[in-house]
This record gives C-alpha cells, structure tokens and sequence, in this order.
C-alpha cells in the first residue's frame, strides 16, 4: 500500500471520529497533531517498549497534504500525567533529513501510563501531538 493511500485512509478515519492513532502495521503508528496540521508517523525500537531500558524513537513528519515537514524541529518526550513525572533521561534528538528523525535514549524507568509528546516548532511556533502509551 502506498503512503498516499496510507495518509488517505488515516484522513477519513479521523474525520469519522476515531481514535487519533491508528495502528497502520506492525510496529507502525500515525498520529494526527492537536491542531490537525501535521502528521506523525513513528515507531519503537525495540517493539514492545521495555520497562526500565533505554529505546528508541523513529519519526517522519509529514504536514496535512503529505509531504515531508523538512523545515521544522522535532523534539520527543513522554511523562505519566497519574504520577505528575515525566522520565528520569533526557532523549537525544537526532534529524535524518527528509522529515525523518530518531528520538535516541528514551527511557520508561517505570509500567503504567505514559503519554509520547511530539513538539514540532516551525516559525518559532511551538505545536504538540500526542498518544497514549501502555507500558507493562
């Protein structure tokens, strides 16, 4: 399947009410930012996110007509809202061109609920989509 027909699919999908990621493959994630501007593309490495070990983080932005979001910033981090913390290490943010980027050293020190953040600023304008992810 084609990454055009791909971001099709998650258009229709959201503009019918469903959940803000959909599972597109294995391993495999979309998300649609708060503001609807920007899509996100990301997975894990390893996959299922580990407890208490370090992880990764690949991303591909793409703004709202598919193409690759090159001239923005990405930077990801994560907290548990329940427990008002976020994690214990900073991620080592790392740009691999074409609106492709790898969060390095991500670490969930603890399970539970865990929200991913992905701020994206471009023209010193700060926006933010997010997921919810369990971690046992």
């Amino acid at each position: 399947m084609s990454m055009r027909i791909l971001i099709a699919i998650l258009f229709i999908a959201l503009s019918a009410g469903c959940a803000p990621a959909v599972h597109v493959q294995p391993g495999q994630h979309v998300l649609k930012s708060n503001d609807t501007d920007f899509i996100v593309h990301w997975s894990t490495r390893p996959t299922p996110i580990p407890v208490n070990d370090f992880f990764e983080v690949d991303v591909l932005l793409l703004d709202h007509h598919g193409s690759p979001l090159t001239e923005a910033q990405l930077h990801v981090d994560a907290a548990m809202p329940q427990h008002r913390h976020g994690m214990n290490h900073r991620a080592h943010m790392e740009s691999l061109g074409e609106g492709r980027w790898r969060a390095e050293d991500m670490l969930f020190h603890m399970p539970g609920a865990w929200v991913l953040y992905f701020d994206v600023t471009q023209n010193d304008v700060v926006r933010r989509a997010q997921v919810d992810v369990e971690v046992d």
